[in-house]
């Protein structure tokens, strides 16, 4: 058999040096690694760029397995199969065969697109790791794949520029970000006369500011200066699902548009964890548990069961947990916030979420006021040497 099958990329690699590195380290360490992350992260181009540098330590090679095309979870093992190049024994289970074809054999698998086929792919990868002990698999999900075993690794957005008065931004500068230098080169094949100027350095800063540094999302961003400049694109992200619609026709119908890329998720979901992520939208800054529990539960959710599906999000990657200070605190990207505050107005929802996350929030603010006022007394002293009052701890005389 050849050395693999892996997939020509058309278009440039941007950036990533820290996470292959890093993609690369886990491969050493486990059997099985999923890379997951939200839609149009760049978990497949990620783990076709790590596939292409691991040829050398794999002598019977690297092999591509994409699941994106099917509709039926039992056709996992014969798409994986027909990419390894195995064929059907009589008598046996494609699994089987699969199994024993590749039992001798030292190479990486790399399976895509594992979310809609979950349970079929877990099964079929318990199989060949209990089977095939040279074999290693590197997935692509949106959610683990909860095999035993498995290694995950959440695959982050793109470095954006940071905040920064107009005046401190210059292309210098922002082409240090791999965000940055993702639209340029994208648009620059959109439209070869694409100019990027100290001009236009906020306005672009800004649109990946506003994607969450999500690649698919700038690169349908940067599809749209064949049409509209940098700033007008800046200025209508706020539609953003109707703008960035403008992704190739070769590629896979939910990689289209970014909505189609939110769709895939949003249809994967139980009716009660669509329902948790739509009223989580009223967030706009992020959330603790305790405030998910009082503005998301009611309506066909018990304040119980969100214990169980706020987690449920995380693992589908459509909601970030975040440690701060020993406390996890959650949040949304902004794309999925607006695309989640668009299903919870569809539902008819938004002006019940709307009024529990009002009321909360001002129960919450009646029950610190006192304490905050207690606090401003003990801390509220006279500097007689600044004839100021002063905030802090009470002088010493020191």
């Amino acid at each position: 058999m050849s050395a693999d099958n892996l997939p020509l990329q058309l278009t440039s690699f941007i950036g990533r040096e820290r996470e292959i590195d890093e993609v690369k380290h886990l491969l050493t360490t486990t059997r099985l690694l999923t890379l997951t992350g939200a839609g149009g992260c760049g978990k497949t181009r990620l783990a076709l760029q790590v596939a292409t540098a691991e040829q050398g330590p794999h002598p019977d090679g690297v092999w591509f397995g994409e699941l994106a095309g099917l509709e039926d979870p039992a056709l996992v093992p014969q798409a994986v199969a027909a990419a390894v190049g195995a064929r059907e024994v009589p008598g046996s289970t494609v699994t089987d065969g699969l199994v024993g074809y590749l039992r001798s054999r030292t190479l990486l698998l790399v399976l895509d697109n594992c979310e809609h086929v979950v349970g079929a792919a877990a099964q079929l990868v318990d199989a060949l790791l209990r089977g095939c002990p040279g074999v290693r698999i590197l997935a692509t999900s949106r959610e683990p794949l909860g095999s035993a075993g498995e290694t995950t690794w959440r695959v982050p957005s793109l470095a954006v520029p940071p905040h920064a008065a107009v005046g401190d931004l210059d292309l210098e500068y922002l082409t240090q970000y791999e965000t940055v230098r993702l639209f340029i080169d994208r648009a620059l094949a959109a439209l070869p006369t694409f100019v990027v100027a100290n001009q236009n350095a906020a306005a672009l800063a800004e649109i990946c500011r506003r994607l969450d540094g999500i690649p698919l999302a700038i690169e349908l961003a940067a599809a749209r200066v064949r049409a509209f400049s940098v700033e007008q694109i800046a200025a209508r992200l706020d539609d953003r699902f109707r703008l960035l619609t403008a992704g190739q026709r070769t590629a896979t119908p939910r990689q289209q548009t970014l909505r189609a890329t939110v769709d895939w998720s949003y249809m994967l979901l139980s009716d009660p964890e669509r329902a948790l992520l739509r009223r989580l939208s009223v967030f706009a800054g992020g959330w603790d548990f305790e405030a998910a529990e009082a503005v998301a539960a009611g309506d066909g959710i018990h304040t119980h069961a969100v214990l169980d599906l706020l987690p449920q999000l995380v693992d589908k990657s459509l909601v970030i947990a975040e440690e701060q200070r020993g406390a996890v605190r959650y949040r949304l990207l902004e794309t999925i916030r607006q695309y989640a505050r668009d299903r919870l107005l569809e539902a008819g929802e938004a002006e019940r979420t709307r009024d529990r996350h009002l009321t909360y929030f001002v129960q919450l603010a009646e029950l610190a006021e006192p304490k905050l006022r207690d606090r401003r007394k003990a801390c509220f002293w006279f500097d007689w040497r600044k004839s100021t009052p002063t905030c802090g701890l009470p002088w010493s005389g020191a």
